[in-house]
C-alpha cells in the first residue's frame, strides 16, 4: 500500500464502520432472541441454545434477502481493499474472502434448519455467527496489516 497512501483514510474509516456494523448486528440478534433489560447476555445465550425464538418461513424470507445483499456488499467492499495489498498474497486474500462468503451464507441459512426442525437447538446459529464474525475480523486484520 505504500504506493497508494491516500487509501489509508477510506480503509481506516471502513474498518471502523465495519466493526460498528458487526457489533450492532450481534446486539440486534441478541435483542431479537429475547435480550431485555432484565436478562443478561449469558441468560439470553443459554436461551438461544436451549430453545431459540420461533420464526416462520415468511420471516426467514424477509430477513434473508436483505442480509444476503448487505453481507455480500460489505464483504465485496472490504475484500477489494486487499487488491492493493503488497504484504498479503492474493491467493490468501481470495481464500479468506471465499470462506467469508460461505460463512455468511451458512449464517443466514441456519434459520432454515431451525424453522424446519432439523436442528432443535440454537447452538448452530451461535457457531455460524461466531464463525462469520471471526473470519471477518481476520479479513479486517489483513486489511489493517496491508496499510
Amino acid at each position: 500500500m505504500k504506493k497508494y497512501p491516500l487509501y489509508k483514510l477510506p480503509i481506516g474509516y471502513t474498518i471502523f464502520y465495519t466493526l460498528l456494523i458487526l457489533g450492532s448486528g450481534i446486539w440486534l440478534f441478541l435483542l431479537s432472541q429475547g435480550l431485555s433489560g432484565s436478562s443478561s447476555i449469558l441468560a439470553t445465550l443459554h436461551k438461544i441454545i436451549v430453545l431459540p425464538e420461533k420464526k416462520s418461513w415468511q420471516h426467514f424470507a424477509e430477513v434473508a434477502a436483505p442480509h444476503l445483499f448487505a453481507m455480500g456488499m460489505l464483504i465485496f467492499t472490504v475484500a477489494h481493499f486487499m487488491l492493493f495489498s503488497t504484504r498479503v498474497s492474493q491467493y490468501v486474500s481470495l481464500f479468506v474472502a471465499m470462506l467469508l462468503f460461505a460463512a455468511a451464507l451458512s449464517d443466514i441459512s441456519v434459520y432454515g434448519l431451525i424453522i424446519s426442525g432439523v436442528v432443535l437447538s440454537g447452538w448452530i446459529k451461535l457457531v455460524s455467527i461466531s464463525l462469520f464474525t471471526g473470519i471477518f475480523l481476520v479479513l479486517l486484520f489483513m486489511v489493517y496489516v496491508s496499510l
